[in-house]
């Protein structure tokens, strides 16, 4: 794995783990900045060819 995309990983999980937080939270805010640094994120790993489809679901979980 390249470290482009071991870091795109990382980030998009980070990301993903602190939306969840501010759901939580009902920081509606937060969650819709988050939601579009997300889609951020996955439109450049799509565009890289980067996988960060999660095993057990996540942000991509059933996107191909």
């Amino acid at each position: 794995m390249s470290e482009f995309a071991a870091e795109l990983r990382a980030r998009i999980a980070d990301v993903d783990g602190e939306l969840e937080l501010m759901r939580q939270a009902f920081d509606d805010h937060a969650v819709e900045v988050l939601s579009g640094r997300l889609e951020n994120l996955l439109r450049i790993a799509d565009r890289h060819g980067v996988d960060v489809r999660y095993a057990g679901g996540g942000p991509a979980a059933g996107a191909a």
